[in-house]
């Protein structure tokens, strides 16, 4: 052998050791690549059993990641999941509503009134119901009042002379405080009727203003 051929023979031999060598287990097709407990990576042909629901990818032959599947999740994980999408789908369901309400307020409210003068006199019209409601009422109490009192006069005089009251005039009192009792409640409840009907035409009318804007 020359050399020359010698030379070029050594060349290939070495320039062929090199290729194999830089040859990576990332450039075998399908290779495998996961993290161990440790955090350390490891190539392989299979994954081990203990491994497959942790994160791991395969790699094709230029060593580029072709498919990553992320680690299962636990049974609570999924629970947890499963709870905030219930959560979330729920939420979204409740605004889906509101919104449909409030198109059906917005053209209820579009439709009934031309003004916004319209909503005041509907405002005062129904205030100045309850208001009658209430003075009614108040005027039953006096006259109640009244009564209660001159009944407990009599029982007193009664009892004053060494009498015994009369059973009816007992259920007088007790009828007459109850009907005061109730008539005190009613007027509480009306004028907290009175506050809502004021406070709904109002916002009421914030929005027909908003609505005549658009």
């Amino acid at each position: 052998m020359s050399i020359t051929r010698a030379l070029y023979h050594s060349c290939f031999i070495a320039t062929l050791s090199v290729s194999v060598l830089s040859v990576s287990p990332l450039q075998a097709a399908g290779m495998k690549k996961w993290v161990d407990e440790d955090g350390q990576v490891h190539y392989g042909d299979r994954i081990p059993a203990e491994y497959l629901r942790g994160e791991h990818s395969v790699i094709n032959e230029q060593g580029i990641e072709v498919r990553k599947n992320q680690a299962m999740k636990t049974e609570e994980e999924l629970k947890r999941e499963a709870e905030l999408l219930k959560h979330k789908q729920s939420e979204e369901r409740k605004r889906r509503i509101e919104e449909r309400k409030q198109a059906l307020r917005d053209r209820v409210l579009t439709d009934t009134f031309t003004t916004e003068n319209d909503l005041i006199i509907a405002r005062d019209a129904r205030v100045e119901a309850v208001d009658s409601q209430i003075s009614l009422t108040k005027t039953l109490i006096e006259h109640d009042q009244q009564r209660l009192s001159d009944v407990q006069g009599r029982i007193k005089s009664i009892e004053a002379s060494g009498r015994e009251a009369p059973e009816n005039l007992h259920k007088e009192v007790i009828s007459l405080s109850r009907q005061l009792e109730n008539n005190e409640k009613f007027i509480e409840d009306r004028k907290k009727e009175r506050q809502k009907i004021i406070d709904s035409f109002d916002a009421d009318i914030k929005r027909f203003r908003e609505l005549l804007q658009d």
